[in-house]
């Protein structure tokens, strides 16, 4: 759970920076440089342990938990405004429970009424009226996102748990595996960029430098690394909710680092579901253990 909060704090006031300060670049290029730093900053760890029998297993996990969930995430913002982009990432807890559900086997309904609880309050805090065209487009590539995301996590966990080579309570095994995976996301982001991008809108500033050198070794690079970790520490349920838990955090970063307006009520409510969502997973995640 530590490794989750951590990464909703991170992702929270990471949202406002790239609004602030990286409009008008190209938004493939970015996610390509996120990326392609993600990989070199946890390349040095291949001299503690070389080499890795799943290595392109790897890396089609992480072209689909992060190379196609960014190139399906910018995609979006061509059809949407920026509220509904955040309207429609609250989806991916019920994703992360669905898919659970069908690979166990078993369903829930107490754990699938939590996590509709987290989505609810999410959707508190950043529903508004919808006035704008072409929003289907922008909503079925935003699940797209959700989903391979989604998608990613729920595998990188069951890869873990079942493969002992995976060994993950090392750290320098847990991010060799990171390793795989940035590399499988940076490649396919780097080509989605080289085919699809607006070369007119790829120059960067020097304060622009500095932003994406934070948002690919800080945000994504560590940020992807301790979620993925957290995510094998958790249960299933818990690992869903928490999918919406950097939601609160972002509204609270708008209003007091970025200046922007913020309802309260809102905030109030839609975090309070949230909170409760996480409270209500881990205290049935201890009953079971109990019953184990």
């Amino acid at each position: 759970m530590p490794y989750l909060i951590f990464v909703s704090l991170l992702w929270a006031f990471s949202f406002g920076l790239i609004k602030g300060q990286l409009a008008g670049v190209d938004s493939g290029l970015i996610a390509a440089l996120r990326l392609g730093l993600c990989f070199i900053t946890f390349l040095p760890l291949l001299f503690w342990q070389r080499g890795n029998r799943n290595a392109l297993v790897l890396m089609a996990l992480g072209a689909l938990q992060f190379g196609v969930m960014y190139i399906a995430y910018i995609q979006s913002y061509q059809y949407l405004p920026g509220y509904l982009v955040a309207v429609f990432t609250i989806f991916t807890p019920i994703y992360v429970f669905s898919l659970n559900a069908i690979l166990e086997k078993h369903f829930h309904y107490q754990h699938a009424l939590v996590v509709l609880l987290s989505v609810i309050g999410a959707a508190i805090m950043v529903v508004q009226s919808v006035n704008h065209e072409s929003v289907l487009t922008g909503f079925l590539l935003l699940q797209v996102a959700n989903l391979a995301f989604g998608c990613g996590q729920v595998l990188y966990v069951r890869y873990c748990r079942s493969d002992p080579a995976a060994n993950t309570d090392k750290p320098s095994s847990d991010g060799v595996n990171m390793i795989w995976m940035y590399l499988g996301a940076a490649l396919l982001a780097s080509s989605y960029t080289i085919v699809f991008g607006d070369f007119e809108r790829m120059s960067l500033a020097s304060e622009q430098i500095w932003v994406v050198l934070y948002l690919g070794v800080i945000s994504s690079g560590l940020g992807f690394y301790c979620w993925n970790k957290g995510a094998t520490q958790v249960s299933n349920t818990t690992l869903a909710v928490m999918n919406n838990a950097y939601m609160p955090f972002a509204v609270i970063f708008a209003f007091t680092l970025f200046g922007e307006e913020v309802d309260f009520t809102r905030l109030l409510l839609g975090g309070g579901c949230i909170i409760l969502s996480v409270a209500l997973s881990v205290l049935m995640q201890k009953r079971y253990d109990s019953y184990r």
